[in-house]
């Protein structure tokens, strides 16, 4: 089940409305395009003036923001106990530790194992622990008071540290029969600070989560076993009290330990929320391009739009088309999920498209159909329609350093001004890997006659 982030709108630095301020209203479309222009769109660098005017054909862009249905942003699991080389079993005095990024309105879920059981598990309540307070600033401390016993409801239970189904005893994984109440339910008069200490610290960037396990003074002293960490906004990524297990890895945990399946599951779901910022079409001549992979950003205006989402100076140098006001609104704005931004170009058999437009939760990431552009029109001359998001690849500008997508202080929606962040070292525009496009964005272009 995948569960919904509240976003709430962001303004940032006054940018959106500066990248609106390029050109002339168009009112068929939510364009900022100056219709006296050319519509052929290069890097003033590499513009290749247009040929005799030709026949042309109008086409109509639509960019979907689609990034509202994450499970988590992050989850790892933690293995190897502090101090250890190697994957294993926390017993008494030992502890795991986990670090992580994190923005003022997320939580953090975790679990590991009761060794000595059946399918218990210590872990927060379903819907996680807040990770800072209403002033957001970043809690710390103990707070094994957050934490409890949980029993995940797939095997029955048999008295603790003597049951031959337990995992110390048991011939092999998932051997125990199933539990005739499936529920995932709290373990009764079971004291968790008796068994664990859970502590966060942050440093200023980062948290870390601490679980030692302090059951040596415990009527029965227990493992605690490899466990899982999960950041993420609303939800409940783990399980919910009084259902069943999800079937995503929480039996094999509880279990046996073995945290891998959980985390895989989480992972295919978890994303980074974001608004898209108002960006540039191009309509390219063959042999030109917007930016040139590879290569430093080149001062045209690439750095404002990718780091603060503003297109106008972009648009100018390179004689492109804003697109900036959301379909429905009247104002230009940051593109939250579920919104449109709708952009209208008129193009020439032979010639190419591109956009551009930042991910806003990033320091200098964005979306774009490459710099040369796809071609827009097939080897018979008729119009491309349909959904090209299969062609849209996210982007590093190459201009600021990255910090962890949705957490950074210097990314636009939490940064003090425009323009803020640290140098990247490496100022070559290239592609971003690990993210799948098709999470954040639909893009569907339709020719018009």
């Amino acid at each position: 089940m995948r569960h919904r982030y509240q976003l709430a709108a962001m303004t940032f630095a006054g940018a959106l409305v500066i990248a609106a301020c390029s050109g002339t209203s168009d009112d068929e479309t939510t364009t900022t395009q100056a219709q006296a222009e050319p519509t052929t769109t290069t890097q003033a660098p590499t513009t290749t003036p247009a040929e005799e005017p030709m026949d042309t054909t109008r086409f109509v862009v639509e960019i979907t923001n689609i990034s509202d249905g994450f499970i988590a942003r992050d989850v790892q699991a933690f293995a190897i106990p502090v101090d250890a080389a190697e994957a294993a079993p926390a017993f008494p005095g030992e502890a795991y530790a986990a670090s992580f990024s994190a923005a003022p309105g997320e939580r953090l879920s975790f679990a590991t194992m009761f060794v000595q059981s059946n399918d218990w598990f210590f872990a927060f309540a379903p819907e996680g622990f807040e990770l800072f307070d209403e002033g957001g600033v970043p809690v710390t401390g103990d707070v094994t008071d957050q934490v409890a016993g949980w029993d995940a409801g797939t095997e029955v239970d048999q008295e603790p540290g003597v049951g031959e189904g337990q995992a110390p005893r048991q011939t092999g994984p998932n051997t125990g029969d199933a539990d005739p109440d499936a529920s995932v339910r709290l373990v009764e008069d079971l004291d968790a600070a008796a068994f664990v200490s859970v502590t966060l610290t942050h440093d200023g960037s980062e948290f870390t989560l601490t679980v030692e396990n302090t059951s040596e003074t415990a009527d029965l002293p227990t493992p605690i076993a490899p466990g899982v960490a999960v950041v993420h906004g609303a939800g409940t990524p783990l399980f919910d009290a009084g259902m069943a297990d999800p079937g995503h890895g929480l039996e094999a945990l509880a279990e046996d330990g073995d945290p891998s399946e959980i985390v895989e599951s989480i992972a295919a779901g978890s994303g980074v929320t974001t608004p898209l910022a108002p960006g540039v079409a191009a309509v390219l001549n063959t042999g030109t391009e917007l930016f040139v992979s590879g290569a430093a950003d080149d001062g045209s205006g690439l750095e404002g739009l990718a780091e603060d989402g503003n297109a106008g100076p972009y648009a100018e140098n390179t004689r492109g088309t804003v697109f900036a006001i959301p379909a429905g609104d009247s104002e230009p704005g940051p593109l939250l999920p579920g919104h449109t931004y709708t952009v209208e170009i008129e193009a020439e058999a032979g010639q190419n498209l591109t956009f551009a437009t930042m991910f806003v939760q990033s320091n200098d990431w964005f979306f774009s159909l490459g710099g040369a552009g796809i071609p827009l029109f097939d080897a018979d001359g008729t119009p491309i329609s349909g959904d090209i998001t299969s062609l849209v690849t996210l982007w590093d500008a190459g201009t600021e350093i990255d910090q962890t997508p949705g957490t950074g202080a210097d990314q636009a929606p939490r940064q003090a001004g425009p323009d803020t962040g640290a140098h990247d070292p490496d100022s070559s525009i290239r592609l971003v890997d690990g993210y799948s496009v098709d999470d954040y964005v639909e893009v569907t272009i339709t020719p018009h006659s």
